[in-house]
């Protein structure tokens, strides 16, 4: 399996256990529907932009190799989906704006 798949396949069943975890973790004021889409979106697209960093760092320097080894991969899909998940949580803690009402 290479790594891209092997992180989308991650990804795919983080995305299906975020959403217990959005429930016991969200603002108690906020909607879980609501804080299950920013989360989704906060961590995929922190996601995919540490990979996308990660992965063209990994190609200037030529040290592409490593993805093809275990210990490589995991420590490469834990950059990516650590901060990610940190960024989410982050949003996922905050209250829900007030819209004023006019």
């Amino acid at each position: 399996m290479s790594p891209q798949s092997l992180g989308i396949l991650l990804w795919f069943v983080l995305m299906l256990l975020a959403l217990p975890y959005v429930r016991r973790a969200k603002h108690p004021r906020a909607k879980t529907l609501a804080a299950y889409m920013v989360f989704l979106i906060l961590f995929s697209v922190g996601a995919a932009v540490m990979f996308s960093i990660l992965l063209m760092l990994l190609g200037r320097y030529g040290r592409l190799d490593v993805l093809h080894h275990f210990p490589g991969a995991a420590l490469f899909l834990i950059l990516v989906f650590v901060p990610a998940f940190l960024l989410g949580r982050w949003q996922l803690k905050k209250p829900p704006r007030q819209v004023p009402v006019e």
